[in-house]
């Protein structure tokens, strides 16, 4: 596996070791990207020269909305010069694009004068990191897999934006809402689900991504917990033999939220919780984002399938 290596604190050697796997098929969840990343604390070293000091980037990009909702939520927007077509917060509407985050267009960064790239930990993320390298333009590779990989992309972003107060802030928050959600609905017998990535052929997520996470903060159970892939394509054979009792179906690219079309799908339509229409709309804007939106998403999800508990 390629293997990336970033100084992110100016005193000591603090190094994020970022691995590259292979990412989902679907767009919107190929922002979300699968990757693993530890990072650990060296001393601080008592000649470190002033000059060693890396100065906080005055013009960043992120190829993902996910991290650069994570950049505005700690209060860094100004920092952000650039968006990708797929950015949807309202605070990057009037910032230029550079086109996809798989593609970015390298003439617009140049111009633009960006001194860091943000890239999601992924399959591609090495080409993308040796393009931008080759023009002298820094990258920063996080990982985006699971809630604690947002725990530790803010803690990375703090410390590289100089916002180290107030990604702990954000952190805290997050932690919090999340513990409440859970909270809410402590008790209750979970709720089998099963979470449409894409419709055709049928892709959904396994144990360990956020998703399944938040699922399971919201009081439901993924019924493809324990699949060896982490974003697998099943048949709908199997999706009626694990039974779920709802279907959470994202509203966005390629899932419709007209239920009665839903139910017409072939395959979908031999699943008994569409034939009963238990389905669960969301946002596949907020469902599909490893940022701070999980809490907004847990939320949603939470009163959906334990509308009793609140």
């Amino acid at each position: 596996m390629a293997r990336i290596d970033v100084v992110l604190r100016s005193r000591g050697n603090t190094m994020a070791t970022c691995r590259i796997v292979s990412n989902p098929r679907w767009w919107l969840v190929a922002l979300v990207l699968l990757g693993s990343c530890g990072d650990g604390a060296g001393e601080p070293a008592d000649d470190v020269a002033p000059a060693a000091v890396t100065p906080s980037p005055a013009r960043v990009v992120s190829l993902v909305p996910s991290l650069a909702e994570i950049v505005i939520a700690m209060g860094a927007r100004d920092a952000l010069v650039a968006r990708t077509d797929y950015e949807t917060h309202p605070l990057t509407a009037d910032l230029p694009s550079i086109g996809g985050g798989l593609d970015p267009d390298l003439e617009s960064i140049v111009g633009l004068g960006i001194d860091l790239v943000l890239i999601p930990d992924g399959r591609d993320s090495p080409a993308v990191a040796e393009r931008l390298a080759a023009l002298d333009v820094e990258t920063l590779t996080i990982p985006t897999q699971a809630i604690d990989d947002i725990y530790r992309a803010t803690a990375l972003l703090g410390r590289r934006l100089g916002r180290v107060a107030q990604a702990d802030s954000l952190e805290a928050w997050i932690r919090d809402g999340l513990a409440e959600v859970e909270a809410s609905v402590a008790g209750r017998p979970p709720v089998d689900v099963v979470y449409v990535v894409w419709p055709d052929p049928p892709m959904t997520t396994g144990g360990g991504t956020f998703i399944d996470e938040v699922i399971r903060l919201s009081g439901g159970r993924n019924v493809f917990f324990d699949s060896p892939i982490q974003w697998p394509t099943v048949g709908f054979e199997a999706i009626v033999d694990r039974a779920p009792e709802v279907i959470i179906w994202p509203r966005g690219e390629g899932a419709s939220s007209d239920l009665a079309e839903l139910v017409e799908r072939p395959g979908w339509r031999d699943v008994p919780a569409a034939q009963a229409e238990s389905v669960v709309v969301v946002d596949s804007d907020l469902f599909n984002r490893p940022g701070p939106g999980v809490v907004a998403a847990a939320r949603d999800l939470a009163r959906k399938l334990h509308p009793d508990a609140f």
